[in-house]
């Protein structure tokens, strides 16, 4: 990670797929050493969001500015600063991690791709696993080599859709101690989830999205009791904050 960001914008951010409107002006910001979790219910415009901070997405309407400067889908230095687990592990499943790793590395140029893939397989502890085809893994042992792919380049911007879905406690520690880590070098994580738990290991700001729209951006809660009383008082109940 060099410089880093110092400011990721949505402004105004409108996108319709349609007939529907899956985000409707959406502004906010995201600062260095920062985790902003994302909660909502299904069909809130949370994936499309950030499918649009990718730039994997175009907005229908606004922009996505990185230090001021508008994002651009074609500028592959910038999509390189970006790292996004999405819903699908995007690995071949008949080669190992660490071969999926290093390709990977490869195709987008990261310098000293072993040591690189080394590292991670560490910081995640993907050894015991590294060296099986990804097609027999579990659920668990593919996130966080999805999770690797998505660190290979040392993104200034991680972007993470539900890292935590259907994962044991000890799997859920080792995405949120890579998180709090992203934060400490001074990365910015916007990560989409569903369980309180997560949120409230790592996160440092609440953003509550319903219909479209930000309904509550906010300092982190304490605890799970607590995001989850945020989320139902402000999501379930249609209050804003």
């Amino acid at each position: 990670m060099g410089a880093g960001f110092r400011s990721v914008r949505l402004e105004k951010i409108t996108k319709v797929y349609g007939a529907f409107r899956a985000l409707a002006g959406v502004s906010l910001s995201f600062v260095p050493k920062e985790v902003v979790a994302v909660m909502g219910p299904n069909g809130a415009g949370k994936s499309t969001m950030l499918g649009i901070l990718s730039l994997t997405v175009r907005p229908t309407q606004g922009a996505v500015t990185f230090d001021g400067e508008k994002g651009r889908s074609r500028d592959t230095s910038l999509r390189g600063r970006i790292g996004l687990l999405s819903h699908q592990p995007l690995l071949y499943p008949e080669l190992t991690g660490r071969e999926n790793l290093l390709l990977f590395a490869r195709l987008h140029g990261v310098e000293g791709a072993a040591a690189r893939v080394s590292a991670l397989e560490s910081e995640l502890e993907l050894d015991a696993f590294a060296k099986r085809p990804c097609r027999v893994l579990s659920r668990g042992q593919l996130q966080r080599v999805a999770l690797a792919r998505a660190m290979l380049a040392t993104p200034d911007l991680l972007l993470l859709d539900e890292p935590a879905a259907g994962l044991d406690s000890a799997a859920v520690g080792r995405i949120s101690g890579a998180l709090a880590r992203h934060k400490e070098r001074g990365g910015i994580a916007v990560m989409v989830t569903h369980e309180p738990e997560v949120a409230s290991e790592v996160a440092t700001r609440a953003v509550m999205i319903r219909g479209g729209r930000v309904v509550a951006d906010v300092p982190a809660p304490q605890g799970p009791q607590a995001w989850r009383a945020l989320y139902r008082d402000v999501v379930e109940q249609g209050g804003a904050k």
